[in-house]
């Protein structure tokens, strides 16, 4: 079974897109991230709400939002690098896409 690390996102005043931690250290395989977005009027996409930028092998699965506002990606973790991944959401009121590129650090196992 795999473990679950938890990612908060929410969205300032401003638009700037938080992930909170920024850099998700995962330290034991077959990891479950998910995100939760917590910022009233905004909302996952249906698809590629969390894209990492060159997954390899590490993210077989492209991520799945469960509900506007829980998205997941699984994560191998048998390397030891570092991914950039991008993390996307709607504003509903105007349907703008805001996204942030925050890490997906690696321990190996």
């Amino acid at each position: 079974m795999p473990s679950t690390k938890h990612v908060t996102v929410t969205v300032e005043a401003g638009g700037a897109v938080v992930c909170t931690p920024q850099t998700v250290n995962v330290s034991s395989a077959n990891v479950l991230i998910v995100f939760h977005l917590e910022t009233a009027g905004y909302a996952f996409p249906a698809s590629d709400a969390v894209v990492v930028s060159n997954p390899g092998s590490q993210f077989p699965y492209p991520s799945w939002t469960a509900y506007p506002g829980y998205a997941a990606l699984f994560d191998f973790d048998n390397d030891t690098a570092e991914y950039s991944y991008t993390v996307n959401v709607i504003e509903l009121s105007t349907g703008r896409t805001l996204s942030v590129d925050p890490v997906i650090k690696n321990g190996g196992h």
